[in-house]
């Protein structure tokens, strides 16, 4: 039978099929669900990390009753619409919401076999929904509280719909609110649905069908858009963090501002609108760092393109690019991970798939079979790529990818002679290519996992959450973050000398952050330690690692702190400096001081010089 004939009337299912794709979903459930069990032993479980927190939170705080906050959706609203459903019906806890998309992962293969046999046959459909069922990350996706395993679910559902929609109205509708419901969870999928409009115009039973496509796709979409305008006044299609995410894969730092992790630096990255601009709405905000991402294509055109090629490559990549949890940091608290997710850089499965995929794809494309499929993948990679490339924003693609792997391989054992020597030689020189060594594949936060088991136990259990900070430094020493919150749990526990040295290692680890080392010279000061407080102050100072007005702080405290030594002449250089760099900030911080200390610290040199900079 020829490929187009098979895409259009299959063979019928036989028995061995069906009982060969029930035992794939039974062993995909039952492995999401042992890797769900393993979860709930770890605090993580009940305390999810950034982005899951958020929508946990909110999610939450929309099932019990209270409308969401008053502005546009920060991040796109689908999953926060699936937990406050769960929540309201199961309750607050997390384990319904983690069997649910374990469910709807196994869901998923049964989608990939339907599609894949409409255009590969039974046994590369079986083979394709044999490999999602056991592919690590799309497993450790779906035990995350997040948009992924959802948008690939419903992105799967609508290309299923999809194939048959040419010659089908109400099979366009489903198609087009199934996408639309996909848009709600991962917006990058917007511009295939524009796509698949084109592609359902080619050939189309009725003209009216792409039309009606793209009306259940709005349908999907509108009322966020509605609810967004509603609450903030701005034209918000979806969410408001595209446009910083556009910009962190579109700046002349890329690689620098793309490892920047939630934290201060992350603070200050986010509120650059309004300290540059004065820009506070989230729709506007969004907008100005669109503007800057796109200003970096227009100056450095050149630059610009090689970033968006190596980050389409980055996208066919073999390794799972860490943005939120690290699923490479995780195998080792579950033994479902340790089987399905090879070890940096080994690369498991992605150094067999990804290579396979490419050949599916490549061959698919001479064959000219699964164009929806190929269409699909390619807008995935090339829209993704306008942003930046993680395993969280591939996850999506990765029932597509199945499909195309178990298709490369199929082509690999069909080939004959030198047919299946160049293949296997392409496989070997692409598995190459997709393992390469870029410094996006090497981004590791060891520290994380133990640092956020720590924050979770901080309220509960201080000693515990202690000890968690303190694997998490060992882990990665490098990292500010443990030791910040391991001298907050110090200071807590009234250890406030330990409090001290923990910020005094944060600030060490990354100086642009002022904060750790000015806590440490106050702590050392109300233990009497000066010494050691004007030595926390002065390596802020000497770091350099911010402008030099930012200092006045420092250099004011180091007047105080100098004066009480007694040491005049370093007092009056640190004055001198101070209102150097900003004297009106000096002059305030400094007024209280000189009304209160003029007879504990008699040295008229200096006073005549503060009388002169500060007044009486």
């Amino acid at each position: 039978m020829s490929a187009p004939d098979l895409e259009r009337d299959p063979p019928p299912v036989g028995r061995r099929e069906r009982i060969a794709l029930g035992l794939i979903v039974i062993v995909a459930l039952f492995v999401r669900l042992a890797h769900i069990r393993e979860m709930r032993g770890d605090v993580l479980f009940d305390h999810p990390p950034l982005d899951e927190e958020r929508y946990v939170m909110d999610a939450r705080t929309w099932a019990g009753g209270m409308p969401f906050a008053p502005r546009p959706f920060w991040q796109p609203p689908g999953i926060l619409i699936v937990l406050g459903a769960v929540f309201r019906l199961f309750g607050p806890g997390l384990m319904a919401p983690r069997v649910l998309q374990a469910c709807i992962g196994a869901a998923t293969c049964a989608l990939v076999w339907a599609i894949a046999r409409r255009l590969f046959g039974a046994r590369v459909a079986l083979a394709a929904a044999a490999i999602l069922a056991l592919h690590g990350m799309f497993i450790f996706a779906g035990g995350e509280l997040l948009p992924a395993i959802w948008a690939a679910f419903f992105e799967a559902a609508a290309l299923l719909f999809l194939l048959d929609a040419r010659g089908s109205l109400p099979r366009a509708v489903l198609a087009g609110l199934l996408l639309g419901s996909a848009v709600l969870f991962t917006p990058v999928t917007l511009p295939f649905g524009l796509l698949a409009a084109l592609w359902l115009g080619r050939g189309a039973a009725r003209r009216a069908i792409p039309f009606a496509f793209l009306a259940a796709l709005a349908v999907a979409i509108v009322p966020v858009a509605v609810r967004n305008y509603r609450a903030g006044g701005e034209l918000v299609l979806v969410s408001t963090n595209g446009g910083l995410n556009f910009f962190l894969g579109n700046n002349p730092l890329y690689p620098e501002t793309l490892a920047i992790r939630p934290g201060p630096r992350w603070t200050e990255l986010t509120q650059e609108p309004w300290r540059q601009a004065r820009i506070s709405e989230p729709g506007a905000m969004s907008s100005w760092f669109f503007r800057r991402g796109a200003r970096y294509w227009l100056e450095h055109p050149l630059d610009a393109l090689g970033h968006y090629l190596r980050k389409v490559w980055l996208y066919l990549h073999a390794s799972e690019i860490t943005r939120d949890t690290d699923v490479y940091a995780m195998r080792g608290s579950s033994r479902v991970l340790r089987a399905l997710v090879g070890p940096r850089p080994l690369w498991l499965p992605g150094l067999l798939l990804m290579p396979l995929a490419t050949i599916g794809i490549v061959d698919s494309a001479r064959r000219r079979k699964g164009a929806l499929l190929l269409v699909f993948v390619l807008a995935s990679a090339a829209t993704v790529a306008m942003f930046f490339v993680s395993a969280r924003y591939r996850v999506p693609a990765v029932p597509i990818l199945s499909i195309f792997s178990a298709a490369g391989a199929a082509a690999i054992v069909q080939a004959r002679g030198r047919g299946r020597a160049i293949l296997v030689t392409a496989a070997l020189a692409l598995s190459f290519a997709c393992a390469w060594p870029a410094r996006e594949v090497t981004l590791s936060f060891p520290a994380e996992p133990d640092l956020f088991r720590g924050l979770a136990k901080k309220n509960e259990d201080r000693p515990q959450a202690l000890e968690s900070f303190r694997r998490a430094t060992v882990a990665d020493p490098t990292d500010p973050r443990p030791w910040v919150e391991m001298g907050n749990v110090l200071d807590t526990l009234g250890r406030k000398a330990e409090a001290a040295d923990a910020w005094e290692h944060a600030g060490a680890c990354d100086p642009s952050d002022l904060d750790p080392r000015r806590r440490a010279a106050d702590t050392r000061q109300r233990l009497g330690d000066v010494a050691g407080a004007i030595r926390a102050l002065e390596a802020n100072v000497s770091a350099a690692a911010r402008p030099r007005a930012e200092y006045v702080a420092e250099h004011t405290q180091l007047v105080v702190l100098q004066a009480r030594l007694g040491d005049e002449g370093r007092a009056t250089e640190a004055l001198r400096t101070a209102f150097a760099e900003n004297a009106a900030v000096a002059r305030t911080r400094l007024r209280e001081f000189g009304r209160t200390q003029r007879t504990s610290f008699v040295a008229p040199a200096f006073w005549a010089t503060f009388d002169l900079l500060v007044g009486h």
